[in-house]
């Protein structure tokens, strides 16, 4: 009996870690892990919601 080539738990992880090696390489080169400038990326999360820390930061003290 012969089996398919492309069937079974072996083939679909070879396409998953190809699949993931390229998406970090591309990440990697188009830095599309890098925060936009400007951005400080402070959020503070109360009752599940994500909020901005600027509106809970004081003026000058």
């Amino acid at each position: 009996m012969r089996t398919e080539p492309h069937s079974g738990k072996g083939f679909a992880r070879r396409v998953f870690l190809r699949s993931a090696l390229l998406l970090g390489v591309g990440s990697g080169l188009f830095g599309l892990g890098r925060n936009a400038p400007g951005s400080s990326g402070d959020f503070v999360v109360i009752n599940g919601w994500v909020l901005p820390a600027k509106y809970f930061r004081q003026g000058s003290a």
